[in-house]
């Protein structure tokens, strides 16, 4: 458990109420480099928007939050739950230091105050774990057993319920698949660039598709993604 916590968290002005990209039923699109991060309420802490509903306490969010080295977030609560993916460098809280590649998800009411001494960046959504959803998970993808789906693709599931598959692909050259989902569709590139429907998106772009969207995606280069089919909690 990580203790040694900077103590100087200076503060900065809060997110005003907003509503964005807060329609199910409308396609969403934001490639690598479209959007810019702006700033939190504590210094050095920066987020990129890419959905967002409500004020500084988010009834939904779905962001990339950027942590300079030595910089923390003041002691909070999540009233409806935590999901990130350590995307670079090491972000800790009471429950321990999680480097580049793990997944975590935190319940309804978990609450923290995160840190880092080397700087880090994750993918984060808030409020979108549902009620029953009690349990901690901390994972580690980068030792976790990932399946060879074939020769050009292996995955991770990181999540399944009624509301939500959640899940990372790994893919390499010749990599294509047709996704048609029932329900929203969400892909987030973490590693290089793939083409969806012949659209380049590298890394950090995001996209949401409403429902029975049919989505092709292809490599051509190595890459991860992650993918959610499903909404998750919905609190708005």
């Amino acid at each position: 458990m990580s203790t040694n916590q900077p103590q100087d968290t200076k503060q900065t002005a809060s997110q005003a109420w907003i509503e964005l990209n807060a329609d199910f039923n409308k396609a969403v699109i934001i490639p690598a480099g479209e959007l810019e991060y702006s700033p939190t309420p504590m210094q050095g802490v920066r987020r990129m928007m890419f959905e967002r509903v409500g004020d500084e306490v988010a009834r939904r969010a779905t962001s990339c939050v950027t942590y300079e080295a030595g910089s923390s977030f003041k002691a909070h609560k999540h009233p409806g739950g935590e999901e990130y993916l350590v995307l670079s460098g090491t972000f800790s809280d009471q429950r321990g230091d999680f480097s580049t590649g793990w997944y975590v998800r935190n319940p309804l009411n978990s609450s923290h105050a995160p840190f880092t001494h080397e700087g880090c960046e994750i993918f984060v959504k808030l409020s979108q774990v549902p009620d029953e959803e009690a349990e901690y998970l901390e994972l580690d993808t980068n030792t976790a057993e990932w399946q060879q789906v074939s020769a050009n693709e292996s995955r991770l599931m990181l999540w399944q319920s009624e509301y939500e598959h959640t899940s990372l692909h790994r893919v390499t050259k010749g990599y294509r698949h047709r996704f048609q989902a029932l329900d929203v569709l969400e892909l987030f590139v973490v590693e290089g660039a793939v083409r969806v429907d012949g659209k380049l998106l590298k890394d950090h772009s995001w996209l949401r598709l409403p429902p029975e969207s049919i989505v092709l995606v292809e490599a051509e280069e190595s890459a991860q993604f992650y993918l959610k089919i499903g909404r998750g909690a919905v609190r708005f």
